[in-house]
């Protein structure tokens, strides 16, 4: 019997050894997978609260404290959550973003980029669609603020100088996607419009053409001015002279290529277009289509050129030279403009080149 008892005795001690380590184990993995303020804490032997205010910077803890909790903390590669740190803060944990149109493919390339950054960063998005309309923009960018977002991004803004009141009153970082406003906290993520357009014309002038229209954007917007800058200086650097003829009306809509075709067949011959650059990809496409219609062969009675490079401009037939706008990368860094402006990091404008994508319209 005692030797049963002491078998017994051995085996129970022997689970408790097995469900201490098991125990530690399960610790060490949690420690591993997700390591916390309690764990900080108890590697540095104060409390829980005195970690919180000494990765906050506060002068309630001692510089040597303050130095050994954040040497622990970056061993253990600790990254406080957001969440958490809202509902101990207050801090909001959204951002707002408006866009013209989801259904746009490059604003929709744009949002890759903005909820690859935001989920990563741990933070939620609301969204609101303008339609192109100045006036609901500035609603809509007002609607979002009551929410007491962190900060706003704007895509590809209509709104222009209906800012100029609105942007003192918000307290929190704006980010402006290819649009420019100026104002405290008020930031800029953009395409060289005007180097792209240079860029475009440039390569058409390269192939030889000597009449090379342009096909504009929304008459209101900037980047629509500065292509259409880039376009002129193109033309000027090789002593080609501007023909405002060339120039066709447009608004960035499949349609808007649909007439440009139209009117390009319109002209006698000798006055007609051999190139035309477009302002962006969308009345491309529908230029592309309607040349098609009207027996057009693309490049050879009409070269076509582009900008965005949106996923359809692959696939067109024939595939779409264009200018690429870098734009998940746009995305991305407009959030990061906001988070590094969060943490009162210096923040200045980023001005990003595109790039040529050679296919066959051209």
């Amino acid at each position: 019997m005692r030797k049963r008892l002491r078998n017994l005795g051995l085996f129970g001690r022997q689970r408790q050894t097995d469900a201490a380590q098991s125990s530690a184990q399960i610790s060490d993995k949690r420690m591993h997978a997700r390591p916390s303020i309690k764990d900080i804490a108890r590697l540095a032997g104060v409390a829980p609260s005195t970690v919180s205010r000494a990765l906050a910077g506060s002068d309630r803890v001692s510089a040597a404290t303050r130095q050994r909790i954040r040497e622990i903390a970056d061993d253990l590669d600790y990254s406080p959550s957001v969440i958490a740190r809202s509902l101990v803060t207050g801090a909001s944990v959204t951002l707002g973003i408006v866009v013209p149109s989801l259904a746009d493919p490059y604003v929709a390339a744009v949002m890759r980029g903005v909820e690859d950054a935001s989920s990563e960063a741990g933070y939620h998005l609301l969204v609101a669609a303008t339609g192109g309309d100045a006036e609901r923009e500035i609603t809509m960018v007002r609607l979002l603020a009551s929410q007491q977002p962190c900060g706003l991004v704007i895509l590809s803004s209509r709104a222009g100088k209906a800012y100029r009141d609105l942007l003192p009153a918000l307290a929190v970082p704006i980010t402006f996607v290819n649009s420019d406003q100026v104002g405290d906290r008020v930031f800029s993520v953009a395409t060289d419009n005007e180097y792209g357009g240079w860029l475009a014309t440039h390569h058409l002038l390269s192939l030889g053409h000597q009449r090379i229209a342009y096909l504009t954007g929304p008459s209101a917007g900037r980047s629509q001015q500065a292509r259409a800058a880039g376009y002129r200086r193109a033309l000027q650097e090789v002593g080609t002279g501007f023909d405002p003829r060339l120039v066709l009306p447009g608004d960035g809509t499949i349609a808007a290529g649909r007439q440009a075709v139209r009117a390009v067949v319109e002209l006698v011959a000798a006055s007609r277009p051999t190139a035309i650059f477009c302002y962006n990809d969308l009345s491309a496409l529908g230029l592309l289509a309607e040349a098609h219609r009207h027996g057009l062969r693309i490049p050879a009675d009409l070269a076509v050129v582009g900008f965005d490079n949106v996923p359809y401009a692959e696939i067109s037939l024939p595939p779409l030279t264009t200018v690429d706008q870098r734009k998940e990368e746009m995305g991305r860094l407009a959030v990061g403009t906001i988070l590094a402006a969060m943490r009162g990091e210096p923040v200045s404008d980023i001005h990003l080149r595109g790039d040529l994508v050679l296919r066959a319209s051209t």
